[in-house]
């Protein structure tokens, strides 16, 4: 969910600025060019520009960043990089009356009066009821109340989209809500008591947002209740750790036993826990083991591997089991991994993974009750692209492209060679010590009259442009095997 909807016009106008300046790799933007897309007039363009410099002089830290004209009509950003930007973007945020309106209304309406709130935060009376009016429809408009994971529950579909507005908006940069900072740490530090391992930097960050809000919306008296899908089944060091924060937070609220097996099932699905306790509380979701299986009958449906049954299955199906439990439970709405212009690379150097894949989401897509997006589409694409890379060896795709290696220095220089085809090692090449029928890509150092598959010369040590022309080679034959591998299928990325 793109949350810049809460911003005011001026600072989402701002903000679509200053990202499309990031996206150029000279960051210059040109104004004629600025004002026909946005439908702005010079005068308008003129006093955004003050105000991006102004937005980007509080900040900025060490280095400073700010837009300059050097040519008449050509904008140039001068530090401006995608840390920078997150800080703007908070800054936007956190100014917005429309966010003001929404925290209060999720986090305090239960706590303060309206009046009460608004004094606190120094805003107009009549803006903050406005906003306040307006909020439950505009959020209404951004599907901000429709489930997005197989969940019906109200309250746990506002949590995980808050959850996601804070994860997405403040990761990095801030913490939001810091007053809660110490009471956070000490959670935090209690529940890495429980886990089998120490958590990583950003699994912490994910952690501790997700507190922050479940602690916000008890406070409110804002339950998750007792119907929810996942049940854990309490374990010695479950009770333990229910105990522990229990006693962290006894000056404030009762933990419940609802809401503990929900920050519970929340660690499970991250996978904090490891596998089995995963395997154990999907039980309780008999799609994740449809997905799966799905997935898994299409991957032998379209013919992609040699044997399926020499298949990591394990492994395969703990990374199918990871992304499907997420996927119907807490599914936090990716921020990276949803461009589908880069789906194209990885249908090109993995055609017979993408065929399957593709299949697969399609299928998905035609499910109503998933309310699969794009973004989720393609997110989905890249974790089932990732599962088979690992878990699917060379020797067993179909579209294998045979590599033989001969140079006439001898064995030395010919093993060198090899091993830094390991860069290649997941093109699904195959690497032939003697010329055979199967071999596609001839490598040597001298041009041979009685080979008839391609040929690529290196006389001296290859260079990073030779590397690179080998790879373009690897995906020429790739898509050249395609029709004949899978000549009655539809290899399409997914929309």
């Amino acid at each position: 969910m793109d949350y810049t909807f809460l911003l005011s016009k001026n600072d989402k106008i701002c903000l679509e600025i200053l990202s499309l300046f990031t996206q150029q790799t000279d960051q210059t933007l040109n104004k004629a060019e600025l004002s026909q897309s946005l439908s702005l007039t010079n005068y308008q363009l003129n006093k955004y520009f003050e105000t991006m410099n102004a937005d980007l002089a509080v900040v900025s830290e060490d280095t400073p960043c700010y837009l300059d004209e050097p040519n008449k009509g050509v904008w140039q950003a001068f530090g401006l990089n995608s840390y920078v930007l997150q800080r703007a973007t908070l800054l936007y945020l956190n100014r917005a009356p429309l966010f003001t309106a929404l925290e209060y209304q999720f986090f305090y309406n239960h706590l303060y009066t309206k009046s009460g709130y608004v004094a606190a935060n120094y805003m107009s009376v009549s803006v903050f009821y406005r906003s306040l009016d307006s909020l439950e429809a505009i959020l209404e408009k951004h599907h901000f109340f429709q489930a997005s994971s197989l969940y019906a529950s109200k309250e746990f579909t506002i949590r995980l989209h808050l959850f996601q507005l804070y994860y997405t908006l403040y990761n990095g940069v801030s913490e939001p809500f810091e007053p809660l900072n110490p009471l956070v740490e000490d959670l935090v530090s209690a529940i890495q008591a429980g886990l089998p391992a120490a958590l990583k930097p950003t699994q912490e960050t994910k952690l501790s947002t997700f507190l922050r809000v479940w602690l916000l919306r008890m406070l409110n008296s804002d339950p998750i209740g007792s119907s929810q899908l996942l049940k854990i089944k309490p374990t010695k060091s479950s009770k333990t750790m229910h105990q522990q924060l229990q006693t962290l937070l006894a000056d404030q609220l009762t933990l419940t036993d609802d809401e503990f097996n929900y920050l519970y099932s929340f660690l499970v699905a991250q996978g904090y826990l490891g596998f089995d306790q995963m395997h154990e509380l999907a039980a309780n979701i008999p799609a994740v083991d449809d997905l799966t299986n799905q997935f898994l009958d299409e991957l032998q449906d379209t013919n992609v591997l040699l044997k399926t049954h020499l298949v990591d299955n394990r492994q395969l199906k703990d990374s199918l089991l990871s992304i499907h439990f997420q996927f119907t439970t807490f599914y936090i709405e990716p921020t990276t991994f949803i461009d589908p212009d880069q789906v194209q690379f990885f249908s090109e150097l993995y055609p017979a993974f993408d065929v399957a894949v593709s299949h697969n989401i399609t299928k998905l897509q035609r499910r109503e009750d998933l309310h699969l997006t794009q973004k989720m589409a393609v997110n989905l694409y890249f974790s089932y692209m990732f599962a088979l890379i690992n878990a699917v060896p060379t020797e067993l795709m179909r579209d294998q492209v045979h590599i033989c290696v001969d140079f006439s220095q001898g064995v030395l220089y010919t093993n060198y060679v090899i091993q830094s085809l390991d860069a290649f090692n997941h093109a699904h090449i195959i690497i032939d010590t003697e010329l055979t029928p199967d071999t596609d890509i001839y490598i040597s150092d001298f041009h041979s009259k009685k080979i008839s598959q391609t040929q690529v010369i290196w006389q001296d040590p290859p260079t990073p442009v030779d590397w690179s022309n080998l790879a373009d080679l690897i995906l020429d034959v790739k898509r050249q095997k395609l029709p004949d591998l899978f000549p009655n299928q539809d290899t399409q990325e997914p929309e």
